[in-house]
């Protein structure tokens, strides 16, 4: 029989015979970067049945609570790994949201949400109480604006925070079975599937802004059926139950977020005290 021809893998040095390094994995035929070359790896990624992002996304939309349950028991070779999966979704859509038009849009409407306060702030006496006042809304309006502009940047931030609600709301039992980290997966492709929904609702603004509107004024619930869905088969509740339990977990979220904006108020206050303090004079 004809040996098999040895390679020295390109990563690690060593010397083997097959398609694959069996000391680091790398595959035996590394070629140099081309523009083919990245072209063809980046359909591979997208179509592969194995591990790419379009068998994720089928079960992301067919099974999401399966293939959460998948992953926690290790089956993880078959689907992409929820981050960068969370970061390729998030790109495309800060990419939609650009070249759409829907951003301009936003932020035409938090400029006619300023011009009523500035003419409201036109009113005010010019004096330094006057200016302070000027001062701390214009602080607060530039604020609300960052949060309306960047809604999707804002939830994936506060990931932590919807994990720390979805322990509180899904029970004690599914506190001891689970821990944090394995809470999080559910959590990272819910916010996947809002973030694709925002995706369409972005494109859906080139044929019509009502009917923008009328998505964007909906994403609360699609964030409820989402993490309903990504919950499901980890919490082995009915479906009524699950998204009474998501829904709650959905207030509880923003109860939490009111509080840590509260916090951050109060160190606002400490920050501009001169401004509240000429104020109060």
């Amino acid at each position: 029989m004809e040996e098999k021809k040895t390679i020295k893998c390109l990563n690690c040095g060593t010397e083997f015979a097959g398609k694959f390094c069996p000391e680091c994995g790398q595959r035996a035929d590394t070629k140099r970067f081309t523009i083919r070359f990245i072209f063809t790896n980046l359909l591979q990624a997208i179509l592969s049945n194995d591990g790419g992002v379009w068998i994720t996304l089928k079960s992301l939309f067919t099974r999401p609570g399966a293939m959460v349950i998948d992953i926690l028991n290790g089956k993880r070779k078959s689907y992409f790994s929820p981050f960068p999966m969370l970061f390729l979704t998030l790109s495309l859509y800060i990419v939609i949201f650009s070249f759409t038009g829907s951003r301009e849009y936003k932020l035409e409407l938090n400029e006619l949400t300023s011009k009523k306060y500035s003419q409201s702030l036109e009113k005010v006496e010019e004096t330094e109480a006057g200016q302070a006042k000027q001062r701390i809304i214009k602080h607060g309006l530039y604020v609300m604006s960052i949060c309306k502009d960047h809604y999707t940047a804002v939830m994936v931030l506060t990931i932590p925070i919807y994990i720390l609600a979805a322990r509180a709301c899904y029970g004690r039992k599914n506190r001891k079975k689970y821990n944090w980290g394995e809470y999080c997966i559910p959590v990272v492709y819910a916010t996947i599937i809002v973030t694709l929904y925002r995706c369409i609702s972005s494109i859906c603004f080139a044929f019509s802004t009502k009917l923008y509107d009328l998505l964007d004024d909906w994403s609360w619930v699609v964030t409820v059926v989402a993490f309903s869905m990504c919950f499901k088969k980890m919490l082995e509740f009915s479906i009524a139950k699950t998204i009474w339990k998501s829904l709650v977990l959905f207030v509880f979220y923003w109860m939490m977020l009111f509080m840590l904006i509260i916090v951050f108020g109060i160190l606002y206050v400490i920050i501009f005290y001169e401004n509240f303090q000429a104020l109060s004079s």
